[in-house]
């Protein structure tokens, strides 16, 4: 028996979930009821009431169009009998940031148009990948409607739905889609995609598992699942707890290795939905999983050995530990003597570090014990470094068309290696490039020639040992319309911080998803610097006097003095 949740608790509720929460203003809506499937909210929208004027319907159609039970049964009562039969809810969804407007434009007594405005904050296409929109955005429709049976019904609706970002909130919900990553170690990467949570889920899940990673994604990964290798019926049923996927005969394609891993993709995208704890692969019938080799581990992630962050202390290179920083052993003569060290870098096993010197023209690497080596001279101002978990130190020119450089730590002195840009390069002077710690993708902040700042992941190519060869088309814009952005980086899986300066006001830590909505923390004064941890609870942020701050609250409080924090890895 549903129950339903009072308005006050859901707002509770949405704070703590994985959905799109985001404020956004008091707006009339459906009803929000639990489902008992999962113990997650879902709308329950009205449909047409007798009598309805034109706005009235098209105001009732956008309201449920954010429910998709029985394929979107309640919005298609308001369409007439063609429409009902080929409107094609999920082609997109527009979320807009409130309420549209709208507006009669003109009725007689059997037909009228409606116009429906409002300010776009993000899109999700048909394979569910999100997309924020630059600010001021704005969708605009005209609707058309016809009297059916004495009624007003909408006749020949968009493909899609619109939702306000309220609603998403309580329908949306992000699901990692795996593939595998480049290199030795492999791991699952998620590609993050959003569906509403309904019966189609699985099958949703399934489907972007077998049509492969997001464009921007594929050259960086790859996929167990052989090309052309399909559902064979276009479901995937959960039954006591396992989710059953039929496949095409193309998957016999793979060898024991691609099969390995295709397991291992599908168990790590479908066992996160609520209720389903296994899956079982067929190939017309036959079970996949018992005559595969299942031996192959592959780990969604794989954490740093030593995940304290560092910075520049009063006593030189330091590490974050137990609340206050720890120089680190036999590392600050070295660092004292180069001529003003700034930004580090530590490698994700605490075995080398990375620094900026002589105002940001030389990258030095340094092992513990050993001698401050120079790995990148020559090459003009560089971004600060970061070292992947591969042990490779990533820098870059500033200047405009240049090309990220690697080295490895364990050899510093070797020549760095230019890892090659996309073809279009990296769009404009560079900010920031920094590697994620799977290791995957390249997170880089540049500057157009119009002096705009683009925020953008582009994956990355390795070869068999891990040395990174080359990156990939850039993804869509991240944080678009954010301005200024002093500083980024990771923080896990898909998840950044960007230190954006407003055009007024003082500095703001936005978060961010690589496929997903963004939001601002609490503005720190005088904030230069920024660095990632597991969540936002753990981001330091530096600032221009040398203070290092943590979140206390909705607060920023002082915890040490020091310079330049970033996360290791």
């Amino acid at each position: 028996m549903r129950t339903r949740v009072p308005a006050l608790l859901l707002v509770a509720l949405l704070a703590g979930c994985g959905g799109v929460p985001r404020s956004s203003d008091v707006i009339s809506g459906s009803r929000i009821e639990d489902d008992p499937r999962v113990g997650l909210l879902q709308v329950i929208p009205d449909g047409p009431s007798a009598g309805a004027a034109p706005p009235d319907i098209v105001r009732g159609f956008l309201l449920a169009g954010s429910s998709s039970d029985d394929d979107h049964g309640v919005a298609r009562e308001f369409l007439d009998p063609t429409a009902a039969q080929t409107w094609r809810p999920d082609a997109s969804t527009t979320i807009v940031t409130g309420s549209p407007e709208i507006s009669v434009l003109a009725q007689d007594d059997t037909s009228a148009v409606v116009a429906v405005r409002g300010t776009v904050a993000a899109v999700v296409d048909d394979t569910g990948h999100y997309v924020e929109q630059p600010p001021g955005t704005v969708l605009e429709r005209q609707l058309q409607l016809v009297v059916v049976d004495g009624r007003w019904r909408l006749s020949g609706p968009p493909d899609g739905t619109v939702i306000t970002r309220l609603d998403a909130s309580r329908t949306l919900r992000s699901f990692p889609v795996y593939f595998v990553t480049q290199g030795p170690a492999p791991q699952l990467l998620g590609d993050v995609r959003w569906f509403a949570y309904d019966s189609s889920t699985a099958t949703r899940i399934v489907r972007a598992l077998l049509a492969g990673p997001s464009s921007w994604l594929a050259p960086a990964v790859s996929s167990g699942a052989p090309t052309g290798t399909r559902l064979k019926v276009d479901t995937v049923p959960v039954a006591g707890g396992t989710a059953t996927i039929d496949l095409t005969a193309s998957a016999l394609d793979a060898g024991p290795q691609e099969r390995s891993e295709l397991l291992a993709q599908v168990r790590a995208s479908l066992t996160g939905l609520p209720g389903v704890s296994d899956v079982a692969v067929t190939v017309d019938g036959a079970e996949l999983t018992r005559t595969t080799d299942q031996g192959v581990q592959l780990p969604r992630s794989v954490a740093p050995v030593d995940a304290r962050p560092v910075a520049l202390g009063p006593e030189g290179l330091s590490r974050w530990d137990s609340g206050q920083l720890r120089p680190v052993a036999d590392t600050g003569p070295g660092l004292e003597s180069s001529g003003g060290a700034s930004h580090p870098a530590a490698a994700a096993d605490g075995g080398a570090y990375a620094v900026l010197t002589d105002e940001g023209r030389v990258a030095r690497i340094q092992l513990p014990g050993g001698e401050l080596a120079t790995a990148v001279t020559g090459r003009g101002t560089l971004v600060p470094p970061s070292v992947d978990r591969f042990g490779w130190m990533w820098t870059a020119p500033t200047a405009a068309g240049q090309a990220p450089l690697v080295v490895p730590v364990a050899a510093a002195q070797t020549p760095a290696q230019e890892v090659q840009p996309p073809a279009d390069g990296l769009g404009g002077s560079l900010l920031q490039t920094r590697v994620s710690r799977d290791g995957a993708r390249l997170l880089v902040v540049s500057v157009d020639a119009a002096g705009v700042t683009h925020v953008r992941v582009h994956g990355i190519v390795r070869d068999a040992d891990g040395r990174p060869l080359r990156l990939g088309a850039p993804g869509p814009d991240l944080v678009p319309g954010s301005g200024q952005v002093l500083d980024a980086a990771w923080l896990v899986d898909d998840q950044f911080v960007v230190l954006v300066q407003p055009a007024q006001g003082d500095p703001v830590p936005v978060l961010g998803e690589v496929a997903g909505p963004s939001s601002r923390l609490p503005a720190v004064p005088g904030a230069v610097s920024v660095s990632g941890g597991r969540t936002d609870r753990d981001v330091l942020v530096g600032t221009s006097n040398g203070d290092l701050l943590t979140r206390s609250g909705a607060d920023w409080i002082v915890v040490a003095q020091g310079r330049d924090p970033a996360a290791p890895g």
